[in-house]
């Protein structure tokens, strides 16, 4: 391993110091099965083309395998090796019906599984376990930050808990330095990501209309100039209608179609989208046919995009694709079932694709994947063109986004908080014991059953007099958003023997209101101060900045028990945190990038 590495130091491609690390961690681990982290342009092709290279250099034999046909042709290019779908092979084992190359496999065996977040846990176990018992070695190359599995996933955020996972973390693939950083940062959901799109212009703000208009035209303008782009969009029914766009300017600019001389080479056929194609068109197929051959190893695939020849007078179509520049017929039938004008594409079907610029369509509702695997394509150029204002439809109108419209960065902060990648059914047990999680739920049951207990034992005549004197002091603040909130502090002022409406008076007058957007949160603010000391709660005090128990609270036999037994449960799930914190290797993800370590106390409180 160490001697193909050296090799490559001379070769046009060599390996960068994170490639060479990730080359011989993989091939002299001696694992039986290992995780390779791999971000968007991490330059993972060279590095697996070099671990191709050093097992095969010490008498071993490599197979790749990938979630999707397509991806496993492209292992197959980069590495010269045999390679598959993970779904056939795991369905040949189970139905004891290998195919040649699998017969051979045993100790001198590796296995490479590419793309391997996007492969279900069903196959994976399937395929590891039985290579695992014939002595092969399994490594899983993938990234747990992109789009996931269809089916049941999320073991590769189960394996990066164990020491022996290894990570790619220089960025090969964009010309810009500081965009290699930005995508490294929204790939973490760090909203100060966000800060370089927006610096260099590349989020485009408007109506779904506009934007799709206006992504088509930054596209044909990149066409123009000799770049090859890309437009990708949320919806099948976007990525149709810029299709269809795409089509229309093609005919518009170039009449002339080629080959219209030849009989029947000017005719159209109707696509699967519902889209006409003729000589020229660059489409994409949608399903796999082992069927349909371009040579002795490769088949027509989903996701190959291709460039029409010809349409012949049956309705087939003549075509060559775009990679590997072989040239197959397309029967009528398939090419009415599975075949796309392939100018624009879905999220999902742009991984795994490298392009000068992308010009992608959101709507606001991607997930942090979508918007990181849409903007890590293309190497010189990623733009979003971003929707923020709505249809116009009677039931937005009083939606809180329509009264209140969020700006384009609050749009890109919510997308970057919407974590959806998969996680294992381990991984949620064990996020289920997290203190983090716990201490939260605790203490809002905790408040919770303060609130309703101090209600239930002033009485609904207290209760009363608190709505109607808050109304006729302020009319409307019952309304508030912040209303529950001050209601409840009220409840316990009086619950604590205080005089809640002598308060709420004093709060009110003691400043000027008419500028607050909730007059009812700023109420609470203001209320905070008149809380009972700590120091004289009758029950254990959680944390510092919760109320305590009020004495009659407290004194109550149902109430009083079971909100002690709440206060100590939050007690206990800090400590826990605080151990946790201090124990862990490293930093939050909030804490500031220093030199030395923040102090442990501080690190805990702030997570408290």
């Amino acid at each position: 391993a160490q001697a193909t590495v050296n090799e490559t130091a001379g070769s046009a491609t060599p390996l960068a110091p994170g490639q060479e690390a990730l080359v011989l961690a993989l091939a002299t681990s001696g694992r039986r099965l290992q995780l390779a982290i791999a971000p968007a342009g991490a330059g993972k092709t060279t590095a697996m083309h070099a671990l191709t290279r050093a097992w095969t250099a010490g008498g071993g034999t490599v197979v790749g395998l990938a979630p999707s046909a397509s991806a496993a042709a492209q292992l197959r290019e980069q590495t010269g090796t045999t390679t598959d779908t993970l779904a056939k092979l795991a369905w040949s084992i189970e139905h004891d019906d290998l195919p040649p190359w699998a017969l051979d496999i045993g100790d001198r065996h590796l296995l490479i599984i590419d793309e391997a977040g996007m492969a279900d846990t069903r196959s994976l176990a399937t395929v590891s376990t039985w290579a695992a018992a014939r002595g092969a070695s399994i490594r899983l190359i993938g990234d747990d930050q992109q789009l996931a599995a269809i089916g049941a996933g999320g073991i590769l955020r189960e394996l990066r808990q164990h020491d022996q996972t290894v990570q790619l973390t220089e960025l090969m693939r964009f010309a810009d330095p500081a965009e290699s950083a930005a995508t490294l940062a929204l790939r973490a959901g760090q909203p100060s990501a966000l800060g370089f799109y927006l610096d260099h212009q590349r989020v485009h703000v408007g109506d779904l209309t506009t934007m799709t208009e206006q992504a088509f035209t930054a596209w044909a303008t990149d066409r123009r100039q000799g770049r090859d782009s890309l437009m990708i969009a949320p919806t099948r029914a976007v990525v149709a209608d810029l299709n269809r766009r795409a089509r229309a300017q093609r005919l518009t600019v170039d009449p002339t179609i080629p080959g219209r001389s030849r009989p029947g080479e000017g005719k159209e056929a109707r696509l699967a989208d519902g889209n006409a194609a003729s000589a020229g068109d660059i489409v994409i197929t949608r399903k796999n046919d082992r069927w349909l051959r371009i040579s002795r190893t490769d088949w027509v695939k989903n996701g190959d995009r291709w460039v029409i020849s010809s349409v012949r007078p049956d309705g087939s179509l003549r075509v060559q694709h775009q990679i590997n520049r072989r040239v197959i017929n397309l029967p009528r039938r398939y090419v009415a079932k599975a075949v796309e004008l392939g100018y624009a594409c879905t999220i999902h079907s742009a991984q795994g694709v490298s392009v000068d610029t992308v010009h992608g369509v959101a709507t606001g509702e991607e997930s942090r994947q979508q918007l990181y695997t849409m903007l890590t394509r293309g190497r010189h150029a990623n733009h979003l063109w971003l929707q923020t204002v709505s249809d116009g439809s009677p039931g937005t109108l009083i939606h809180p986004d329509g009264t209140h419209p969020p700006t384009p960065t609050d749009l890109l902060e919510r997308i970057l908080a919407r974590d959806d990648t998969a996680r294992s059914a381990t991984t949620l047990a064990r996020q289920q014991q997290d203190p983090r999680m716990l201490l939260g739920d605790a203490t809002q049951r905790y408040l919770d059953g303060l609130s309703v207990a101090a209600e239930q034992l002033v009485g609904p005549y207290t209760a009363r007099a608190i709505d109607q004197h808050a109304d006729t002091l302020l009319p409307g603040v019952s309304d508030d958003p912040a209303w529950p909130a001050l209601r409840s502090h009220l409840l316990l002022l009086a619950a604590h023997d205080a005089d809640p409406i002598d308060a709420l008076t004093t709060a009110v007058r003691s400043q000027e209101l008419g500028s607050a957007r909730d007059r009812a949160a700023v109420l609470v603010f203001r209320l905070v101060d008149t809380r009972p000391s700590t120091t004289s709660a009758a029950g254990p005090v959680p944390l510092p900045w919760l109320p305590p128990i009020p004495d009659r609270v407290a004194a109550d036999p149902t109430f009083g028990p079971w909100l002690t037994a709440r206060a100590e449960l939050i007690t206990r799930h800090a400590d826990e945190l605080r151990n946790q914190t201090a124990n862990a290797a490293l930093q939050p993800g909030w804490s500031p990038a220093a030199a030395r370590r923040l102090d442990d106390q501080l690190l805990a409180e702030v997570e408290i």
